[in-house]
C-alpha cells in the first residue's frame, strides 16, 4: 500500500512512518524540511506545508502510486512542554491540514472512478486527536480537564475540536475515517493497545507514542478490518 503521512518528523509520527516502511509499504511524507531524513527506497519526501493545497496536491501526485490512506500526526507547538508554555500556532494546523487531505483524497478517488479503475474503492483518513475532545470530555481525568480549561493547552484543543466537528462533512461517504483519541502520550515502547468508545471509561492514563503510531498505521492498512471505520476511539495501554 501507499501511505501519505503528515507530521512524520514529530515525536509520534516518526514511529508511524518508520513502522510502515518496516512493514514493506510505500510511504510519502510532507514535511517543512527534508534535512536529516534518512533516505529509503520506498520513502518519498516532499517539502512543503499541509496547510497549502498546492503542496498537498504535489504530495499526492509526485508518485505514480495512488495514495491508499493518509495519517495525520500533527500538533501545533508550544514554547516547551509546560502546559502554560506560549502557544506558537498556527491555530488550525490540524483542522485545515485534515481538510486539505480529505479534499485531495476525494479528488483522487473521483479521478480513478472516471478512469474506470477506482470503482468501489474507499481511501482511509486517520487523524490523531486527543482525549478531552467532544463527548470524551466526560471521561477525561480531572487534571487534564483543568489544563484544557485553564492552561495554554486550550489553544491546541480548539484545533482538536475543529477536526472533530468537521471530519464527517469533509469525508462524506467517500472516505473511511478514524479519530484516535490517545490519553497522555508517553515515551517510546511497544505495548498492547486498548480501545474504548467515544465516551467509555476504563482507559489508563498513558499510551506510548510508538504503540499509538503503530495502531494508527495498522488501522490505515486495514489490519483492524472495519472495526474502527467512521469512529472516534479512545486508545491507551
Amino acid at each position: 500500500m501507499h501511505l501519505l503521512i503528515l507530521g512524520a518528523t514529530g515525536r509520534t509520527g516518526l514511529y508511524g512512518y518508520k513502522y510502515a516502511l518496516d512493514e514493506g509499504h510505500m510511504v510519502t511524507i510532507l514535511v517543512r524540511k527534508a534535512d536529516n531524513i534518512e533516505p529509503h527506497d520506498r520513502l518519498t519526501v516532499i517539502e512543503g506545508s499541509p496547510l497549502s493545497e498546492d503542496d498537498m496536491n504535489r504530495a499526492f501526485n509526485t508518485s505514480r502510486m495512488t495514495i491508499d490512506a493518509v495519517l495525520v500526526f500533527l500538533n501545533a507547538p508550544r514554547a516547551g512542554q509546560n502546559p502554560w508554555g506560549k502557544f506558537l500556532g498556527p491555530p488550525r494546523l490540524i483542522a485545515d491540514s485534515t481538510r486539505n487531505a480529505a479534499r485531495a483524497l476525494r479528488a483522487q478517488n473521483r479521478e480513478l472512478e472516471q478512469a474506470g479503475s477506482g470503482e468501489g474503492k474507499k481511501s482511509r483518513l486517520i487523524v490523531m486527536n486527543a482525549l478531552g475532545v467532544g463527548e470524551s470530555y466526560k471521561v477525561t481525568p480531572y487534571i487534564v480537564r483543568f489544563m484544557i480549561n485553564f492552561s495554554n493547552v486550550s489553544e491546541s484543543y480548539k484545533d482538536h475540536n475543529a477536526v472533530n466537528e468537521e471530519i464527517e462533512g469533509e469525508c462524506g461517504d467517500e472516505i473511511l475515517w478514524t479519530l484516535p483519541l490517545p490519553v497522555g502520550l508517553g515515551d517510546s515502547g511497544r505495548k498492547e493497545v486498548k480501545t474504548f468508545g467515544y465516551s467509555e471509561s476504563g482507559a489508563s492514563l498513558w499510551i506510548t507514542r510508538e504503540s499509538c503510531a503503530r495502531w494508527m498505521v495498522d488501522v490505515a492498512l486495514g489490519k483492524e478490518g472495519g472495526n474502527f471505520d467512521n469512529k472516534r476511539v479512545i486508545v491507551s495501554n
